[in-house]
């Protein structure tokens, strides 16, 4: 009977570390952990203890163990017993989570659609919202064991993990051996203070005592001086050597239980290696052969298996393998998982010793044995044992089987999502490929293999490094398919020459060999560069292409490529009308919906809802769209719906819907590590302060968009358009609202025709206001579908408006204001900026009805907290000869020293404006009165301050703006 040590001795540091986590966890700070040191070092017993002490305090626990040829398997084995704890039970907000879970557990999102969006870091973030759900109030401990053994996507998921768990109450305990390369990682997480590296030192020489003392279940001063120093100087402070040696020596009669203590005889030490050798081989001989044969295949396996696939590579009938299985396991040689019910060598140290005592002929005949047995007993499984029977067989010295094998297990991969580990087995199959003369075949289905794989993971340099090479094993037809691959990947990286030359070397390559499936894939790809070309025939040229491939493509029928020519169809629709649009996108559906393209659906539901949206201000479409598309488990095109329905709300002046779902994609795209949406998503944060006029606010998250790369987001002309300009007009800052507006539309100039940015029609009102626009620029926008959209058709029509007006055409000035009131119904902030825009050009050109306009206006911006325009809209009435609304508000944004002095509304609002170093001119401009009035208001504020001259008041007024106090 092998001895063990009944308690974990010479750790405390450890635990005390581990156990101030724990209590950590609980209260919702979370934390990764990772236990480094070589095998036998006591890494498993301390997450054991870890284990107890965590389930003293009420925590979920779950463990799972990672293998060398088994993706994802400690997540799965973690989440698989995470279910058997919890049930059925999950956090409400993983439902767009379930089908990424899918690839862990199978089952688990059996009935949800396919996965739409693929992204690698959906996956991560679908176990930590497990996770973090299922822990809240309680805390959860997630033990990975072995990570050395891990696949790279399971290590992604570790580290993403690691990152994330700070916030939540999740504590990661990871352990693996400090010679592989899973080290980097560990030291990158502890460097970015996202992980804690605890490396376990061996045993000192007095722990070596203790635990020697408590295995034999007596103090160390009852141990023979001799024994305890053999132990000393062959064990090297490694706890499982020492267990081991122990074993050995009362196995051998070396020590002899006397009376309460223990008696040895002189022994010299053994090198610990070959005793642990010794002492595993000779308890090994004394089991029966066919026990010892199955111990010998288990070590050869390397990782858990079921005792059935035991049998089979040892050549066992069941009566012999059951009594084999029970005699190995009461020997201690063998453990079985109470869970799978599948057996592993007791310890990695046992199989390293059988392995060792084995002649490496024998081995590779073993290794046959047990890679045949795999693809016996599994044939219907086979792909969940590719990687293991691969590793075996190229032990067997069948190179070209092993990369065949290789080859399918990285297709698995993949379809689990699993792209980096796909990649990793592709590239070990193409080695072993190499090295075999009569593996040709499997090399040209390897290289397109990774040339598919990288495509995917982005890697497009790479892979066009493979295609030269696929090029002298594949046919024509062959290297076509790769190419047409590669110049899609490299258009949807924004790579438009190298996709040209792609495609290029498509037609030349199928030239007078094409097919008419291939020939409508190349129109369609083909149709795609041409929608982002610069020269005026683009669109057109783009629409017999996407038109020709859609006839073939119906023809066939060939659905996908029908799809992909009608978003091209669609957008190009969209330059000159949004009605056309539909039809074509709403064709695309219902194509999408009959043969269950669930992506495409997805992309037509959110083109149809945003055309709605921007028509119209509904977001009902996209509302549908965004729900469906978290169903699918496309969660990143669900986020870009969230974009779509905060600037849709942004222009209702919902701002606190609109600034809503703009934080949650801001966050969701952060931890996804989707920086240029994350930028999008904060710029409309400050689109929505922009429109409140919240000033300090649009300046201090503009600064933190600027700091995270903003000057080079493409959402920029956009944010200045529709964010900052509408904010400096509603400080009556008109000079910077036109500039800022006119540089926005220079920008979204060069963005294709068929985005249809919401900055034009501010910036036609604006300039045709200004005299810098005329007729022709109206014209322009009328005939686009720019002028379809709704927020931009309001202004607009302001713009037509003025025109008519200034040309004495009163007439058609007043039916473009009727329109304009119905078009701004939906747009509040709009509506009231177009009624003021539109009453001071018709005050001073006399037409129209200015009054009514001002005076909706004016009850508008003072309800709404916009002092300055209201104040120029009470300015106009005045203007008209209309009485004037008396306002009094104001006098609770009064600092309460100025209010004990006296000082009034507006004589604060000067009191602002003199802190912005303004002359009395430009104060009078801001707030529609006369110089004169001005310089009595100022003269009025030096008086009450006390200070004694404007100089003093600016300064008194930074200070007052600061938190200071007269």
């Amino acid at each position: 009977m092998r001895l063990l040590c009944p308690t974990v001795v010479g750790r405390g540091p450890e635990q005390d570390l581990l156990t101030g986590l724990l209590a950590a966890t609980v209260a919702g700070s979370g934390s990764t952990v990772f236990l480094t040191a070589p095998a036998g070092v006591g890494k498993s017993r301390l997450t054991r203890e870890a284990q107890s002490h965590a389930t003293g305090l009420g925590m979920i626990v779950i463990r799972g163990r990672a293998a060398p040829s088994v993706q994802y398997r400690p997540l799965t084995e973690a989440l698989l017993g995470l279910q058997r704890q919890v049930g059925a039970a999950e956090p409400a907000e993983l439902a767009p989570y379930r089908a990424a879970l899918s690839r862990l557990v199978p089952g688990w999102g059996a009935d949800r659609p396919e996965v739409a969006d693929d992204h690698p870091i959906l996956l991560a973030e679908a176990v930590l919202r497990l996770l973090s759900g299922l822990a809240a109030g309680r805390g959860c401990l997630l033990i990975l064991e072995d990570l050395h053994d891990a696949d790279a996507d399971t290590l992604m998921i570790v580290d993403y993990l690691a990152d994330n768990v700070g916030s939540e109450p999740v504590m990661v305990l990871a352990t693996m051996r400090p010679e592989t390369e899973i080290m980097t990682m560990a030291y990158a997480a502890e460097q970015r203070h996202a992980a804690v590296v605890r490396r376990m030192a061996p045993l000192d020489d007095s722990v070596v005592h203790e635990m020697g003392a408590a295995c034999l279940g007596v103090p160390p001063a009852m141990i023979p001086v001799a024994a305890l120093d053999r132990i000393v100087n062959s064990a090297g402070g490694v706890p499982y050597f020492v267990e081991e040696l122990l074993t050995a020596m009362v196995d051998d009669g070396t020590l002899v239980r006397n009376g309460d203590g223990w008696s040895a005889a002189t022994t010299a030490a053994t090198p610990v290696p070959a005793a642990v050798r010794a002492g595993v081989i000779e308890r090994t001989r004394r089991l029966p052969a066919h026990t010892r044969r199955l111990l010998l295949i288990a070590s050869v396996y390397e990782q858990p298996c079921p005792g059935a696939l035991l049998g089979a590579a040892a050549g066992l009938d069941e009566t012999t393998l059951m009594d084999g299985l029970r005699t190995a396991v009461e020997a201690q040689l063998l453990a079985v998982d109470g869970a799978s019910g599948h057996y592993t060598v007791q310890h990695a140290l046992v199989g390293e010793a059988l392995r060792a005592a084995t002649l490496p002929e024998d081995l590779a005949a073993l290794s046959r044995l047990a890679a045949a047995a795999i693809e016996a007993t599994f044939p219907d499984r086979a792909d969940e044992w590719c990687v293991l029977a691969g590793r075996l067989w190229q032990r067997a010295g069948d190179n070209g089987r092993a990369a065949e094998l290789f080859h399918r297990a990285a297709r698995r991969a993949a379809e689990q999502g699993g792209v980096r580990t796909a990649i990793a087995l592709l590239e070990r199959g193409l080695e072993l490929a190499d090295g075999d003369p009569a593996a040709a075949g499997p090399t040209s289905r390897i290289v397109e293999a990774l040339l598919e794989m990288l495509v995917v993971a982005g890697e497009v340099s790479r892979a066009r490094e493979f295609a030269a090479r696929l090029d002298r094993h594949a046919t024509p037809e062959e290297q076509a398919a790769v190419r047409l691959r590669l110049a899609r990947a490299a258009l949807t990286g924004g790579h438009r020459e190298e996709s040209r030359r792609d495609l290029a070397r498509v037609r030349s390559l199928i030239e007078h060999r094409q097919g008419d499936a291939q020939e409508a894939a190349v129109d369609v790809v083909a149709a795609r560069i041409a929608v982002t070309d610069s020269d005026a025939d683009r669109l057109s040229r783009a629409q017999r292409l996407a038109e020709r491939a859609l006839r073939t493509a119906e023809r066939l029928p060939l659905p996908e490529i029908a799809c992909e020519a009608l978003a091209v169809l669609g957008s190009c629709a969209r330059v000159h009308d949004l009605g056309l649009s539909d039809e074509l996108f709403d064709r695309a559906l219902t194509l999408s919906e009959q043969h269950g393209l669930t992506l495409w659906r997805i992309r037509f539901l959110f083109q149809l809802g945003a055309n709605a949206a921007i028509r119209h201000a509904d977001p009902g479409g996209l509302i549908a769209a965004r729900d469906t598309a978290l169903r699918a488990g496309a969660l990143i095109t669900a986020l870009n719906g969230d974009a779509e329905l905060s600037v849709l709300y942004v222009s209702r002046g919902d701002y606190e819907t609109a600034s809503r779902y703009a934080r949650r994609c801001e966050l969701t795209a952060h931890r996804l590590g989707l920086a240029d949406l994350r930028l999008i998503a904060l710029g409309l944060r400050i689109c929505a302060a922009a429109h409140q006029g919240r000033r300090s606010e649009v300046t201090d998250l503009h600064a933190e968009y600027e700091r995270l790369g903003g000057r080079h987001c493409g959402f920029t002309p956009a944010l200045t358009g529709f964010g900052l300009a509408l904010c400096s007009l509603l400080e009556e800052d008109h000079p910077r609202a036109y500039a800022e507006i006119t540089s926005a539309a220079a920008e979204e100039l060069h963005r294709p025709p068929e985005y249809l940015s919401l900055v034009h029609g501010l910036h036609l009102a604006l300039t045709a206001i200004a005299g810098a626009a005329g007729w022709a620029e109206y014209d322009a926008m009328a005939l686009s579908a720019r002028g379809q959209a709704g927020w931009n058709r309001l202004f607009m029509l302001v713009a037509g408006a003025v025109l008519a007006g200034r040309d004495g055409d009163g007439a058609l000035a007043e039916r473009m204001m009727t329109e304009f009131e119905q078009v701004s119904t939906p747009y509040p902030l709009g509506r009231h900026l177009g009624l003021r825009l539109a009453a001071e050009a018709a005050v001073i050109d006399g037409w129209g009805r200015p009054a009514p306009w001002l005076r909706t206006a004016e009850q508008h911006f003072h309800a709404a907290g916009s002092p300055r325009v209201a104040d120029a809209c009470r300015a106009l009435l005045r203007r008209t000869g209309e009485t004037v609304p008396q306002r009094r508000d104001g006098v609770g944004e009064i600092p309460a020293a100025l209010r004990r002095v006296g000082v009034t509304a507006r004589e604060y609002q000067v009191f602002e404006l003199v802190a912005e170093r303004l002359t009395n001119q430009e104060i009078s401009q801001k707030l529609f009165v006369s110089p004169r009035t001005v310089e009595t208001h100022v003269a009025r504020l030096l008086a009450k301050t006390g200070l004694p001259d404007r100089v003093a008041l600016a300064r008194h007024a930074d200070q007052s703006a600061f938190g200071g106090h007269p």
